[in-house]
């Protein structure tokens, strides 16, 4: 009898510590799993911002827009100024027209373009981000998992050798 209370006493302190450093661990993952929640959350705002903006709405393209559109205003300006000096056709000066309609149309078509390019280049980033975020906190939780497989493992062969 006084061999079980020698055997079972330390198996006891054994088990209280492991549930202890259990208890821990468990607090340290779900600290690094909120961690992780809100980077990916971050993460993903910013994924979402980016790819699914539309490509004309940003303020460089609002910009060059902007100036291409005053450039035909002022050129179709001095058209009209020298068209009323030297006699021309109001044809010619729809035909000028026309032709930096097209000019700005065009702009606007490779600025759709390269919003093509911009979205995967934001899906390659947001991949690459979230691999390495996987990544980072993965030891974390593998970590925990190894300690508690281990723990579970101690305690049983502690108690298969305390019965034998």
């Amino acid at each position: 009898m006084l061999n079980l209370f020698s055997t079972a006493l330390p198996l006891l302190g054994s088990y209280l510590y492991s549930q202890k450093e259990n208890d821990q661990a468990q607090q340290a993952l779900q600290t690094r799993q909120n961690q992780y929640n809100q980077e990916l959350t971050k993460l993903n705002n910013l994924f979402n911002r980016s790819y699914y903006s539309n490509m004309l709405d940003r303020s460089d393209v609002r910009s060059l827009l902007g100036n291409l559109r005053e450039q035909m205003m002022e050129t179709t300006e001095n058209l009209k100024n020298q068209a009323s000096i030297s006699g021309a056709t109001p044809e010619s000066i729809t035909a000028t027209q026309k032709a930096q309609n097209q000019a700005y149309g065009n702009a606007v078509s490779q600025i759709a373009g390269y919003a093509t390019s911009w979205k995967e280049n934001a899906l390659q980033n947001y991949l690459s981000a979230r691999g390495a975020l996987e990544e980072f906190y993965q030891p974390v939780k593998s970590n925990y998992r190894n300690n508690i497989l281990g723990q579970t493992f101690y305690n049983f062969n502690s108690l298969k050798n305390l019965f034998n």
